[in-house]
């Protein structure tokens, strides 16, 4: 399919929306299907990356969620069909997780939804926990995920949530299944000791999680652990405290605690086994948008595919911030020029090391701009549009890769939601 025939396909599936109403997130307790469209390019240079430096994927996501409410108020069911399509890919470039290497791919999911009380629910079966697409209702410490690409996170197993009081919740998960945002290659994959000779999990082992919540309308704190055999046990906490100001303004403070440590198999005896991260977020809000100051420090890096370290609140397109021994400061600034459109400017800058060897020291530097503008009239209202581009440096005396390290990214989005009820 040429590219013009793409883009004609993009246009007649948003014409065939232009009619409906913007779709706000899908309540556990409502019977609704909502349909999302997702069309995202991505075209990056990451030296850091090695032989996948050379980034470009042009993708048109479709996203379908359905979900019946509660029968007699006690049983229900959830489910989904969620697919990329590609519409553009080199084969000498790196797609980077947005394709299966450089081919469309797809999952669907469904589960089972048992409604004992308002404060007890259970799901069993395939579901969502992609806090950032709205399968959570906040970011639930280490069973929230939040996709970096066009699908979201799902989990297979059970979800139970039960809350003995107005101000106080726990969540639990036993997961045997998952994908996350870097399994595009193989789909909902295995829970399991991830082999780094072949690139799979070929040992299976499920992981069971546990979090505690307390919160009021300004404030919450929330801790939560993971066990898992042969591969790690991981502790979480995120404290968020808000403090109301004069009409308009307000002051927000963010803090994220992790630790992790790997067990059995998935042990080194070279590399380190164990990891900490601390990392927090300022933000102040006012009228016109908000000015924003994050940190983070993580004492050794680790591979992704076992304990996911980028956590912290400092963010870059291109600069990595899960290097060993890893400071990353970032400043920036929201600001709303119309009620509909933002730009976003924040530098960051990165302190760390290229491994646990610690002889290549990394001095980094970037900017990251951001333009968003969501429609708000018209047959289109509720589209949400997003450009964003990236540069940076780093200094890597020494370094394999280069002495010098130059980057720069540029990422689009255009969403657009629509529900029946």
């Amino acid at each position: 399919m040429n590219k013009i025939t793409r883009l004609t396909a993009i246009a007649i599936a948003v014409a065939s929306v232009c009619t409906s109403v913007l779709a706000e997130q899908i309540s556990d307790d409502e019977a609704a299907l909502r349909f999302r469209l997702k069309n995202e390019l991505r075209r990056a240079d990451k030296p850091s990356a090695g032989t996948g430096k050379n980034i470009y994927a042009w993708v048109q996501g479709g996203l379908v969620d359905f979900n019946s409410g509660y029968y007699s108020q006690f049983i229900g069911v959830e489910g989904g069909a969620y697919y990329v399509y590609k519409l553009g890919a080199r084969d000498n470039m790196s797609t980077r997780w947005y394709l299966d290497d450089h081919e469309s791919f797809g999952y669907a999911l469904g589960a089972l939804k048992i409604k004992a009380g308002d404060n007890v629910r259970l799901k069993i079966g395939r579901f969502g926990t992609d806090y950032s697409y709205g399968s959570l209702p906040w970011r639930i410490p280490l069973i929230g995920g939040s996709s970096q690409r066009t699908l979201p996170t799902v989990s297979e197993g059970a979800l139970g949530y039960f809350a003995p009081t107005e101000n106080f919740e726990l969540w639990a998960m036993w997961r045997t299944r998952v994908f996350q945002w870097t399994d595009s290659a193989t789909g909902i994959r295995d829970e399991g000791v991830y082999n780094s000779k072949t690139g799979k999990y070929d040992k299976h082992r499920t992981r069971s999680f546990l979090t505690a919540s307390w919160h009021d309308d300004r404030s919450r704190y929330s801790l939560g652990g993971s066990v898992q055999r042969d591969v790690s046990h991981q502790l979480q906490s995120i404290i968020e405290q808000t403090i109301p100001l004069s009409s308009g303004y307000a002051l927000k403070g963010e803090l994220l605690g992790f630790y992790a440590g790997l067990d059995g198999l998935s042990r080194s005896s070279s590399q380190p086994n164990e990891t900490a991260l601390v990392s927090g977020q300022l933000t102040w809000s006012a009228p016109w948008g908000s000015l924003f100051a994050s940190g983070g420090y993580l004492r050794h890096s680790m591979n992704g595919a076992v304990v996911d370290t980028d956590i912290g609140y400092p963010f870059s397109l291109s600069l990595d911030r899960n290097r060993e021994g890893m400071q990353s400061w970032q400043m920036g600034a929201n600001y709303r020029l119309t009620p509909q459109l933002t730009l976003t400017l924040a530098p960051v800058v990165t302190r760390g090391y290229e491994s646990s060897q610690r002889d290549v020291q990394i001095e980094g530097m970037g900017l990251l701009s951001a333009v968003n503008y969501r429609v708000a009239e018209g047959p289109l209202s509720g589209m949400n549009i997003f450009l964003a581009a990236d540069k940076g440096c780093e200094k890597r005396d020494g370094s394999s890769l280069g002495d010098r390290l130059n980057y720069w990214d540029v990422k689009m989005s255009i969403q657009y939601d629509f529900m029946l009820r």
